[in-house]
């Protein structure tokens, strides 16, 4: 009998790929796109899809397969793709053998089946990874932007208002917080560069001692270049969109030495 491994072996491939996508779209996020299904095909008249509205109401109106589906491709393709490539090479084994020893090789049509599944699947998951790449970037930077985020607000929190309780003014400089024990707070962003701070000085009566009142906290963003548009401004602990005093560019602040 012909011996048909390799030809099964490559089916086999191409099949497990295309049930785990499935699996995974219709099971993962607590069943949506199942139960949707489940609405669609059966209405609202069992109980079983009775009691499903009753739990979510809005699942007839559910409408992102399509999303749903990207989203999971793009995830799964790390693994779809070297799977496929190996599916497409055992076809193609499985159909020169086949084709050149059909008495001791089974499986011809069958690796022909398999290697268009597999070249099918390899193209999708692969285009939709390069498609993906884009957003991975962006999503990376924002996550990035949102831990640079977190440190300033420590940074205030943890240290600034403290010093500003303790003293009645914030420090003219960084490096001036080891006096309330905060010279451990973050000092630098998620890039390692050190914030640019600028206190601003008050001065309460002739002969008395320069208060700071309010301070500008500037973090060079993901590009790592003062005074350009992804500068990340903090302003007497929030956060703006914008620095108010753009006149000003954050360049002539006079930034901490960098510890590296």
């Amino acid at each position: 009998m012909p011996k048909l491994g390799q030809a099964f072996v490559a089916f086999g491939i191409g099949m497990l790929v295309v049930l785990v996508f499935l699996a995974a779209w219709i099971f993962s996020n607590d069943m949506k796109v199942g139960r949707a299904f489940l609405i669609y095909a059966f209405g609202d008249g069992t109980l079983l899809t009775q009691s499903l509205l009753k739990g979510d109401p809005k699942l007839p109106f559910y409408r992102i397969f399509n999303y749903d589906a990207y989203r999971l491709a793009s995830l799964l393709s790390y693994g779809a793709v070297p799977l496929t490539m190996i599916g497409i090479w055992l076809s193609r084994r499985a159909k020169h053998m086949a084709a050149g020893d059909p008495a001791h090789y089974g499986g011809l049509r069958l690796s022909k089946i398999s290697l268009g599944l597999s070249t099918a699947l390899c193209l999708v998951f692969s285009l939709t990874l390069i498609s993906s790449i884009p957003n991975t970037i962006a999503r990376g930077k924002a996550k990035r932007a949102a831990a640079t985020r977190a440190m300033m607000y420590s940074l205030h929190q943890r240290a600034l208002q403290k010093y500003y309780n303790e003293y009645g003014s914030y420090p003219q400089e960084l490096s001036d917080l080891q006096r309330v024990n905060a010279e451990t707070s973050p000092q630098s962003d998620y890039w390692e560069l050190n914030f640019n701070y600028l206190p601003v000085s008050v001065i309460a009566s002739k002969g008395s001692a320069i208060s700071f009142s309010n301070y500008k906290l500037v973090s060079a963003g993901p590009d790592q270049k003062f005074d350009t548009q992804d500068d990340i401004i903090m302003i007497d602990g929030v956060i703006v969109d914008h620095d108010p005093d753009s006149d000003s560019p954050t360049t002539s602040l006079v930034p901490e030495k960098d510890r590296r």
